[in-house]
């Protein structure tokens, strides 16, 4: 197995750093599990300091790959652009801003080995760290999924481990609805999904962009854009 880790970051200069060496940390001590892992960093046109903090750690850890959008992609961009940068066989997809801390990818990485294509990473806390209206979004996108194609995917904007063809798909998806999306099309090509529990913690600095009316009104359209594609309930 070759593991790309894999982030993108948009003005994360308070935790970038932190957030990197801590993965380069947790994947050293993985030993023989793997075989090879590299950590890819997409930053997304930064206004701040993440890019010159990420060119910092890229000359002290080699396995750590630094890639700059020109301009600013968004979400989806953003994260297209670090599964199409990842080298490795398999992928895992993370976030920036010290929310997603690295010991996640253990228990993941015990299910893929155990024979799932798909992990997903769910949040157990919600409730003690987003507010009410951004965890009423959540619900409804993590929900609507299941009623309309009868693909479970509790938690799509969440951590997620798996084999590279998953996160290469081409989806029709440009907003945040792109993860669930990737979980509708990996459930109706049969592939292996599975589900763990990880810890997610409150921000320590930096913006939340994804709960935004215009991720979700966009998520929305995307969403009944699919249904067109791929049918009611499959």
């Amino acid at each position: 197995m070759f593991l790309s880790v894999v982030m993108p970051a948009y003005n994360e200069e308070a935790a970038i750093e932190a957030v990197v060496m801590d993965h380069v940390r947790v994947l050293e001590q993985l030993g023989g599990r793997i075989q090879q892992w590299e950590v890819v960093c997409v930053d997304d046109a930064s206004r701040d300091r993440t890019s010159e903090i990420l060119h910092a750690l890229s000359v002290r850890e080699p396995r750590v790959r630094v890639v700059r959008n020109a301009a600013n992609l968004g979400i989806f961009g953003a994260f297209t652009r670090c599964y199409r940068e990842a080298r490795g066989t398999h992928v895992y997809s993370t976030g920036s801003d010290g929310q997603w801390p690295p010991e996640n990818l253990l228990p993941m990485l015990d299910r893929l080995l155990s024979g799932a294509d798909l992990v997903l990473g769910v949040r157990g806390n919600r409730r003690e760290v987003y507010t009410i209206p951004r965890r009423i979004v959540s619900y409804c996108f993590n929900t609507l999924p299941r009623i309309l194609f009868g693909v479970t995917v509790l938690d799509a904007g969440s951590v997620k481990m798996g084999v590279r063809e998953i996160f290469q798909f081409d989806l029709i998806s440009k907003s945040p609805f792109f993860e669930a999306e990737r979980l509708i099309k990996a459930a109706r090509k049969g592939y292996k999904i599975d589900f763990v529990e990880i810890r997610f913690v409150t921000r320590t600095g930096g913006k939340a962009t994804g709960g935004s009316w215009k991720n979700v009104r966009n998520s929305v359209l995307d969403m009944f854009r699919c249904l067109a594609v791929y049918g009611l309930r499959g």
